[in-house]
């Protein structure tokens, strides 16, 4: 064989050789590439309309590979870079502050350079507060107790709360031998700041009126004291 010819095959036997170890080789990488883990996603169960709060994770790539991190979130506004954390923000809180709470998924996409990545998502409840406490109100109230000045008055009433709205059923001077007809008063009500779950301000919208009627209240989550200063009069409500 011809000493010329035989090098030319002896080189491209060499070449398709390489090819193929390194073909293999990165195939092989490619079999043997563990995807990375994601070992932990924070994310808070709740929060308010507005508020801004920090996502975090933390990944574990078996092969320490560079990693490209993927936020997403179905509502809100993500900032910063996208990375091991980012801040999110909830949507604003609409012009109605009597607002039922939206939930919001969060998703976190991660790769290290391979064919598929990995994901993890959480849902968070976002809230407006004036709607979550009258949601604890929520509820029948009967009263037991009623005061002009310090001096009791009788009367029966029942109160009923929704989120939004009331309806005080009044019946006046029980024991009186001619009774009054009931009396039903409806409207809407809003918690006004500063307030939470056990004491602050309402304001009573009797319906057909834009003014207010104002009272404070404590709450023990049974007993429902409304006191309202304009007429020094006091109402104690069990729920």
């Amino acid at each position: 064989m011809n000493l010329f010819k035989s090098t030319q095959v002896g080189v491209v036997l060499l070449l398709v050789l390489q090819i193929a170890v390194f073909s293999g080789c990165d195939q092989y990488e490619e079999l043997t590439n563990d995807p990375p883990e994601i070992t932990t996603f924070t994310v808070p169960n709740e929060v308010e309309y507005g508020e801004t709060v920090t996502f975090k994770a933390r990944v574990f790539d078996p092969e320490n590979n560079p990693l490209t991190y993927t936020w997403d979130v179905t509502d809100g506004t993500l900032e910063g870079e996208a990375g091991p954390q980012v801040q999110w923000t909830a949507p604003e809180l609409p012009s109605e502050e009597i607002v039922p709470p939206k939930i919001v998924t969060v998703y976190l996409y991660v790769r290290d350079g391979g064919e598929e990545d990995v994901h993890k998502e959480a849902t968070v409840t976002v809230f407006s507060k004036p709607y979550k406490i009258a949601q604890l109100f929520s509820g029948t109230y009967t009263l037991i107790s009623k005061q002009i000045k310090g001096d009791p008055v009788a009367e029966t009433s029942t109160l009923r709360l929704t989120p939004t709205t009331y309806t005080r059923e009044i019946q006046s001077d029980p024991g009186a031998e001619t009774q009054k007809p009931t009396q039903f008063i409806t409207g809407s009500h809003k918690f006004v700041e500063p307030f939470n779950e056990s004491s602050g301000t309402i304001h009573w919208f009797p319906t057909g009126s834009t003014t207010p009627d104002v009272s404070t209240y404590t709450w023990d989550g049974r007993l429902f004291v409304i006191f309202w200063p304009e007429t020094d009069t006091s109402h104690i409500y069990e729920k």
